[in-house]
């Protein structure tokens, strides 16, 4: 809902490809810059108790841009700070809550339970969306900020009853601290099985995902309202919903194939929605692009945790988020050529460049398709 939202606002304020774009690379920078720290807080500190403190941090941030948005008084270099804000709540999110996850139901039943986490997750993304661009329409932007510190305040209390459970701690210090943060670089340096998951994590973000703050940038082109905005913002959300709830019920064992052809199928249905002129066709497009999502988003988590130790699982989520945080390079790029050739074109060969990366880096680095 807060990338949505401000999208929205700054596409309003502004009309700018760029700006908007900007609004997703302010979000996703802290991942990138400070992936690995995060891994290394999650292995270090209780993961629990960590998810609750940045909760507590994001739900005065939230109020706050409620009330600034409301009042009128919002401009648009404030809406930076407040994605980088929510940016890094989503790197303890993404370390510390999937491995939380991990420390529950162990290896024998993590590929289902990260299926119903995707599952979940992409729904929150999809009424997120939905229910963003229905108040805006009905009673304002302003109270749409409100929604959002209300969400983090009902995870924090759903989160406080969760029971403790104990987690394979590394050691403690601050030289420690240093080599911890090593140690996750080196992992990736000499695994290459590693290396290939996270090249594809890397490609997806910087052709695939990079197109989700033009969506109401889209809405324009096609001319709907905020709420039918909101509704193509969720189509991908509603796809991946389906193909999560999928994953759990069926539970494959060809978990690299998923991953990989996942990703192929999501960046060739982008490739058809910005081709799209008509707002039916191109919500289907997105629908079907999310179904391809599913499988990737899923078994990105199950593939790294799967493969390393559980002493270093949450610097391996580390390395992912890292690999996530490339999304800003993306969406940088996607909006300067946006800014020129308009949003269509743009996506259009963003998609296109990334089914050739897919195709070429599944030929020289094919481990991760054969993982189980």
């Amino acid at each position: 809902m807060s990338v949505f939202l401000c999208s929205y606002l700054v596409n309003r304020l502004t009309h700018s490809p760029l700006l908007v774009q900007l609004v997703g690379a302010a979000f996703f920078a802290p991942m990138f810059l400070a992936g690995a720290l995060g891994g290394v807080i999650s292995d270090r500190f209780d993961r629990r108790r960590t998810i609750l403190t940045q909760l507590l941090f994001l739900i005065p941030i939230a109020l706050l841009m409620s009330i600034v948005v409301g009042g009128g008084a919002i401009q648009v270099w404030m809406v930076y700070p407040f994605m980088v804000a929510v940016g890094i709540g989503g790197v303890i999110d993404m370390t510390s809550r999937r491995a939380l996850v991990w420390d529950f139901v162990g290896e024998e039943r993590v590929t289902n339970a990260l299926a119903l986490e995707s599952l979940s997750m992409t729904g929150g993304n999809m009424l997120g969306s939905l229910m963003g661009g229905a108040i805006i329409t009905v009673a304002g932007i302003g109270q749409a900020f409100l929604l959002i510190a209300l969400c983090y305040a009902g995870s924090l209390l759903l989160l406080l009853v969760v029971p403790v459970r104990r987690q394979e701690r590394v050691r403690e210090g601050g030289d420690a601290f240093v080599a911890q943060l090593t140690d996750g670089f080196r992992l990736a340096r000499r695994d290459a099985t590693l290396v290939s998951i996270l090249g594809v994590t890397i490609l997806m973000n910087l052709f695939y995902f990079s197109y989700t703050p033009l969506v109401p940038v889209f809405a324009d082109r096609l001319d709907v309202n905020a709420l039918l905005a909101g509704v193509l913002a969720s189509a991908s959300g509603l796809g991946s919903m389906v193909g999560s709830y999928l994953i759990a019920a069926r539970q494959p064992h060809r978990r690299g194939i998923v991953y990989v052809l996942g990703a192929v199928v999501a960046l060739a249905f982008l490739f058809l929605f910005a081709a799209f002129a008509w707002y039916p066709a191109a919500l289907v497009a997105l629908m079907l692009a999310g179904l391809g999502t599913a499988g990737f988003a899923t078994m990105q988590s199950v593939l790294v945790m799967s493969h390393t130790g559980p002493s270093m699982r949450g610097r391996a989520m580390g390395l992912l988020s890292m690999a996530i945080g490339t999304l800003p390079f993306g969406m940088v790029l996607v909006g300067l050529l946006a800014q020129p050739v308009g949003a269509p074109i743009a996506v259009m060969c963003s998609a296109a460049v990334g089914l050739i990366a897919m195709a070429l880096w599944n030929l020289c680095r094919p481990e991760a398709r054969w993982l189980r």
